[in-house]
Formats: structure tokens, C-alpha cells, sequence
């Protein structure tokens, strides 16, 4: 799977996963804005905004508020709190997803990002029983780790920048963002850095388990062709 010819969907494709993603995190966080502004421009406290809105959508520390908000488990990593965060999410994750669409991988974007996600999520509200968790887990970056680790297994050797000297292999821009993750997250909760590790295992059993031919996501590629086949006119 190095450096095949590239065979990546169009842009505006129905089938770019890079692009859904990408519109669906961008679109949460447009709308918490505006539901965040409505609240201002009505005087509301904006901790009303945070209790009623944007935390019933983020994975509480709390297990008997996760029990009862469930759907938090795959929420969780398309809810952003502040530009920044979402920024350097998304500059990062085009980045490792337009690396596996060059290699033929665009399909397993979706898979990785849920898998990793739902894998954090379990783990942050297992670890929620035996210690007090720090904050709310939310945003996109254990699955962008999720999905930088996947490429060590996919494509390491694929090259960037290949006007350079013939190019420079991924896996070094895999292991330098790991580094600077490994850097922000020194002065994080040892839940953090468990968590997000989990996160990493998952990608990496996922690629493992791709290059044997057993495809995890093969059950969501199946759903999505059948309600694409229900929904297409007669």
C-alpha cells in the first residue's frame, strides 16, 4: 500500500471523507457560536449556554450523567470549545487524511475516527469510576492522533514534499506530531495521556488488522451503500 498511484475521491465527492469530517466539525462549531451569541444577545449567562447546550453534547466526569446522556460517547470529538483548538484539529487532520487518500485509504477515515473516538470515550468513563477526571472530554484530537498512528501501519514510507531531495517519508511527520503531543499532554491528568493512548492502540490495531484483510469498517461501507441505494430514486 506504498505509495500507489493515487486514487483519492474528487473534492466535492459524495464519497471524501476528508471533506465530511472536516464540514461536520466545522458546522458544530459554527452552530455552538451562534447558539452562544443568541445567548449573549439575550443576556443570558453564557454558564446557562454550557450546562443546557454545549456539555449535554461533551462526555461528562460525572458516570451517572453519562449514563443519561449516552449519546455522548460519539459526540464527544466533534465538539470544540474555542477557535484554536478546532484549528490546529483540523490543519493537522486534512493533513493525515489527504495522506490516506493517497493512498487508497479514504474509506477507513470514517472507521479509524469513530473506532478511536468511541474507544477514548469507554475509557474516559471507565476511568470516571476510580478517579475524579479534570474536565469534560471533548474535541477532535484522540482521533487526529488516532489517525496520524494509522499511518505508521498503512503507509509509513508514502512521500511528502517530494521536490526535496526525493521526498521526505510520513512516518517523520507522524513521530514529530507525536513528540509535540507528547509535549502538550506532560502537563495534562495521567487520564489524559491514558486515554488518549487507548485512542492510539485502536488505530493501530485497526491498520494491523487491515493489513491481514479483516476490515473493521466494513459494516459502516455496507450501511452507508444501503441508504445511499434506498435513498436514490426508482
Amino acid at each position: 500500500m506504498e505509495n500507489p498511484t493515487p486514487i483519492k475521491p474528487l473534492l466535492g465527492a459524495d464519497n471524501n471523507a476528508l471533506v465530511a469530517i472536516l464540514g461536520i466539525n466545522l458546522l458544530v462549531v459554527a452552530l455552538m457560536g451562534f447558539l452562544k451569541i443568541i445567548y449573549y444577545l439575550n443576556s443570558l449567562p453564557l454558564e446557562d449556554f454550557y450546562s443546557q447546550v454545549f456539555h449535554v453534547f461533551t462526555l461528562s466526569p460525572s458516570t451517572s450523567v453519562t449514563l443519561m446522556r449516552p449519546w455522548t460517547l460519539f459526540t464527544f470529538n466533534w465538539i470544540h470549545d474555542g477557535f484554536w483548538s478546532v484549528f490546529t484539529s483540523m490543519i493537522w487532520f486534512v493533513f493525515f487524511a489527504d495522506v490516506l487518500q493517497n493512498n487508497q485509504s479514504n474509506k477507513h477515515l470514517f472507521p479509524i475516527y469513530f473506532y478511536s473516538g468511541l474507544s477514548a470515550g469507554i475509557t474516559y468513563f471507565i476511568l470516571s469510576h476510580f478517579t475524579v477526571m479534570p474536565a469534560p472530554l471533548m474535541g477532535a484530537t484522540v482521533s487526529v492522533t488516532a489517525i496520524a498512528v494509522s499511518i505508521l501501519v498503512i503507509c509509513p514510507n508514502y512521500k511528502i514534499f517530494q521536490s526535496i531531495k526525493g521526498g521526505v517519508p510520513v512516518k517523520f511527520i507522524v513521530l514529530l506530531y507525536l513528540a509535540l503531543q507528547a509535549v502538550f499532554l506532560k502537563t495534562h491528568a495521567w487520564s489524559e495521556i491514558f486515554i488518549t493512548c487507548i485512542a492510539m492502540a485502536s488505530a493501530l490495531f485497526y491498520g494491523l488488522l487491515l493489513k491481514k484483510g479483516v476490515d473493521l469498517g466494513k459494516w459502516m461501507h455496507n450501511l452507508l451503500h444501503w441508504v445511499n441505494k434506498s435513498a436514490s430514486p426508482k
